[in-house]
């Protein structure tokens, strides 16, 4: 403990053991004392340096800086000089020093200038590492083509860097000082603002956001910006940074191909053709006309393991193999009629055009299937109406040839059944030739109405009655083992047809009938007034003009026909009886008598089933048909 002012050797042992170097130097420049403490600065000793000049201590390339430094001392005596200077240390290295010097040669009791300097080398690397890296930096804030701002915790500007500037079109003076979304469009201030209050409350460090911000000149420009938030030591938010980018450019994209890909969705998800992606053999999209065809929901089929079940299994094989050849150095695309499966069961066919697209970043197969079920159906139709007409005009030819040939031999049968009368064996012989002749012009007459070439004789007929008295014939002829039931309408329209061919369409029907039900059953008769339009099947199928029709049913409950019986029913000779059984006329008389009244006729059966026929012919309206 000292008590009163220190003494001059307490003072001098506090100079002696100073950290610091301190040097005595006189007017001329000569160093004339030194401390201890200058070997631990420049690697000499007191010894060593006493007697030299003070700038030989200093490196050439800071000596005018020390001559600077000593002129301000001789300038200026009251006041302390300061400066850095590098020296070379006894070891050979530079080692920077900093210093503090007075002029007190005018003070008797020292006579000299003192300096105090300590070794400050790594505090100079550390300085000069951290201005590199602030104008490495700084660099980086006034040449970045992204906005850089800092505002405080109320939001206001801080700083903006230069991008900021050009791209709000503003000067620095009119920014600094202005919340930060006052540069916002206004319908999105709200939002933001909740967005970086929620950030701070939870704590987190930063966020992304995008926005559309407003120039000077009312331009707008979308933002994504990153934020990080300011704290200080205690935690508290003191204000935020954020860099942020001018993405309109890609916002304009990303909206024309949103606007372009919800244009084109809208397309396919409406489209009438069914559209298939296939990758790995699943389907992985599907538009809802695809789910549509095969009757089920868009996730059902989404889910199945294996897209190829729901192909025809004869076709499967097919499929496969024409899809294999798409893609890696193939075909580009392949076009396929195949059969689908629905969920019910029932077999469509589908036309589909296959090609190569992505899905998802990966190879798939992109296919386009329309349902062409009913075209086929069509065109087997057209392909039977074409059968028939060309066996109908066959038949026609050789029945006008053959009743030809029938008319001499009936006439001549006849001159010799007038000479053999008085013989009556030979008169016996000539009448089985007359039988024998009738009963070709018989056949002959079913030829020709199925050629649509014999003479017809239309009045106007109501066909209730026409059924009601071929009914109590046909009663005997169909045996007991079956029943005919009338379903009869209360009132018919008229229509203008043949009568003797009406109830020969209706024996003929009848007698099939019962013929199809050989442990006896149940035919129906029905018939009513109906409306056919443009797209109704008996109207495209017959190829007649639509409109009011009076109709005319023959059901059974018999054995029914299979899909091949049914496509050929109405061919002339054709026939499921027994040989000797039948002629296989009596439905092609029907089908030649209807067609050449202006009607239709068409059949529906399943085997086991039974058959129903139904006949429409056109209502009479007075005019000529």
């Amino acid at each position: 403990m000292v008590d009163g002012p220190p003494t001059a050797d307490q003072l001098a042992s506090l100079i002696e053991f100073s950290i610091d170097a301190v040097v005595l130097v006189d007017a001329d420049g000569i160093i004339r004392w030194a401390n201890a403490a200058i070997e631990s600065v420049i690697g000499y000793t007191a010894r060593d340096v006493i007697g030299l000049r003070a700038r030989d201590l200093v490196e050439p390339v800071d000596r005018d800086a020390w001559h600077a430094l000593v002129r301000e001392l001789f300038d200026n005596p009251g006041t302390p000089g300061r400066g850095r200077f590098r020296c070379r240390h006894q070891d050979g290295n530079i080692r920077w020093t900093e210093g503090v010097a007075r002029n007190l040669l005018h003070e008797p009791r020292i006579g000299a200038i003192v300096v105090h300097f300590r070794d400050v080398t790594d505090r100079q690397a550390t300085e000069q590492a951290l201005k590199a890296s602030e104008d490495r930096y700084g660099h980086l804030f006034y040449s970045a083509a992204d906005i850089i701002f800092e505002a405080d915790a109320e939001g206001y500007f801080r700083f903006v860097n230069p991008q900021t500037l050009r791209v709000f079109e503003y000067t620095a003076d009119e920014v600094i000082g202005r919340r930060f979304t006052e540069f916002i469009r206004p319908d999105y201030r709200a939002q933001i603002l909740n967005h970086y209050y929620r950030q701070s409350v939870e704590g987190r460090p930063n966020s992304y956001i995008e926005f559309p911000a407003l120039t000077k000149s009312g331009r707008e420009v979308w933002l994504g910006q990153n934020a990080w938030l300011i704290t200080d030591a205690a935690g508290r938010f003191i204000g935020m940074q954020a860099v942020a980018r001018d993405i309109t450019e890609r916002r304009s994209t990303e909206e024309t191909l949103r606007v372009a890909e919800a244009k084109y969705r809208g397309l396919v998800e409406q489209s009438l053709m069914g559209v298939y992606i296939l990758q790995n053999d699943r389907l992985v999209y599907l538009n809802p006309k695809a789910a549509d065809l095969l009757g089920y929901t868009q996730q059902e089929l989404l889910d199945a393991p294996n897209a190829f079940i729901f192909v025809h299994p004869q076709d499967r094989s097919l499929v496969m193999e024409q899809l294999a050849r798409l893609g890696a150095g193939g075909v580009p695309s392949v076009h396929l009629t195949v059969r689908g499966v629905r969920k019910d069961g029932e077999t469509i066919q589908a036309e589909a055009y296959c090609s190569v697209t992505e899905f998802a970043g990966q190879p798939a197969i992109l296919a386009t299937v329309s349902d062409i079920s009913d075209r086929v159906k069509l065109e087997d139709q057209l392909r039977q109406a074409q059968k028939m007409e060309a066996i109908g005009r066959l038949a026609g030819g050789i029945a006008h040839d053959f009743n030809n040939l029938l008319t001499a031999i009936r006439g001549n049968a006849e001159l010799m059944s007038n000479r053999v009368k008085h013989d009556p064996s030979m008169a016996a012989e000539v009448d089985e030739i007359l039988h024998a002749a009738d009963r070709a012009a018989s056949l002959t007459r079913q030829l020709l109405a199925f050629s649509r070439k014999q003479v017809m004789q239309p009045v106007k007929i109501d066909l209730n009655e026409i059924i009601n008295s071929v009914a109590r014939m046909v009663r005997r002829l169909i045996g007991a083992e079956v029943q005919l039931n009338l379903q009869l309408a209360t009132s018919v329209s008229n229509v203008l047809a043949d009568p003797a061919q009406i109830e020969q369409v209706l024996l003929n029907l009848i007698v099939n009938a019962r013929d199809a039900m050989p442990n006896g059953g149940m035919i129906t008769v029905r018939t009513a007034n109906v409306h056919l339009d443009a797209e109704a099947p008996e109207i495209t199928q017959a190829n007649i003009a639509p409109g009011d029709f009076v109709m005319l049913a023959v059901a059974d409950d018999g054995i029914g026909m299979d899909q091949a019986t049914k496509a050929r029913i109405f061919e002339p000779f054709f026939t499921t009886k027994d040989t000797g059984r039948g002629t296989g006329l009596g439905l092609s008389t029907v089908y030649g008598i209807i067609r050449q009244t202006g009607g239709a006729i068409t059949v529906t059966s399943e085997r086991d089933k039974g058959a129903s026929f139904h006949v429409y012919l056109p209502v009479f309206t007075g005019e000529t048909q």
